[in-house]
């Protein structure tokens, strides 16, 4: 029992020494003040201080040189999870917008299909929708190849149209699964037209106005084509003939007796300028066109329509 106490009384006073001896060590440790290089010497304290610090400095380099590559592969792993955690979110971004962009593209394409479809006519027969596969010919031609053909009752010099009634060409050449059309633009192109006031047409529908269907009635009529000039337009038309600015141009279908290609009513395009001289004796009108090449992709042939003589 004696014993135990002692050995505490002692610890107690060690511990007393060691803390008065460490006050006194940092007292004498301030008052030295730090080395510089202006300073000769340095006191005791700072010696030692500086004398431990160059001894261990070399362990430190080996331990540093020991763990260095240890803390780059540490690092480097690290690094390698960031990436490859960030790779993998760009790629699910990247597959959600292309999901997007595929879905905008389908509504986009279903809402231009039930476009095509409504504006089917109860008079006509159609082929089946069609795709535009390739254009055909050069700066003097104008054409194109569609995935339709004679197993699809496609037959040549019928009608092509696109929307409700935009007339686009007729075909030529056949074959069972293809077949060529020649656009309205091409320079071996004609068709009959007349030519409409807006108010006695609507495009979307293809009706024709009460005083357009009456008997005798004519607001100008020719032979829609392409000049050597270039021009799309109307030619034959009479210097008498009313023809202005904004008129419609649709295929009349009939000239006299004699039936045309093309049934009535269907729509060309609008009427751009009108001129005239008095040597002339018909009307110069430019036309411009409602369908553009560039922007065909599907289209629908017409195999028959009623009043079709066979």
């Amino acid at each position: 029992m004696g014993s135990k106490k002692s050995s505490a009384v002692s610890g107690l006073a060690a511990l007393f020494v060691l803390s008065v001896v460490s006050v006194a060590l940092f007292t004498v440790y301030v008052k030295e003040g730090d080395c510089t290089q202006e300073q000769d010497s340095c006191g005791p304290l700072h010696t030692v201080q500086l004398g431990a610090a160059e001894v261990l400095h070399p362990a430190r380099s080996v331990f540093a040189t020991l763990f260095e590559p240890l803390q780059r592969a540490n690092e480097s792993v690290q690094g390698a999870f960031d990436n490859s955690e960030e790779q993998r979110l760009e790629r699910k971004l990247q597959e959600t917008r292309a999901l997007a962009a595929e879905a905008s593209r389908l509504e986009r394409e279903n809402v231009r299909l039930l476009e095509l479809l409504k504006g089917q006519r109860s008079t006509y027969e159609y082929g089946p929708l069609a795709r535009v596969v390739a254009p055909v010919g050069d700066q003097f031609t104008q054409r194109i190849v569609i995935n339709v053909g004679t197993e699809d009752g496609v037959e040549p010099n019928r009608p092509v149209v696109i929307g409700q009634n935009t007339l686009v060409g007729r075909t030529t050449e056949v074959s069972k699964h293809t077949a060529q059309v020649m656009l309205v633009t091409d320079q071996m192109f004609a068709a009959g037209v007349r030519i409409i006031p807006p108010a006695e047409f609507d495009p979307a529908s293809g009706e024709l106005g009460p005083a357009v269907t009456a008997e005798n009635v004519s607001y100008g009529q020719g032979l829609l084509e392409t000049n050597l000039e270039g021009y799309f337009g109307v030619d034959l038309v009479s210097l008498k003939a009313r023809a202005e600015e904004g008129d419609f141009v649709v295929t009349s279908g009939r000239a006299g007796d004699k039936e045309l290609l093309f049934p009535p009513g269907l729509y060309v395009g609008k009427v751009e300028a009108v001129s005239s001289q008095d040597i002339e004796q018909f009307k110069k009108i430019v036309v411009d066109p409602a369908m553009e090449p560039q922007d065909l992709e599907e289209v629908r042939v017409v195999v028959d329509w009623a009043g079709r003589e066979g």
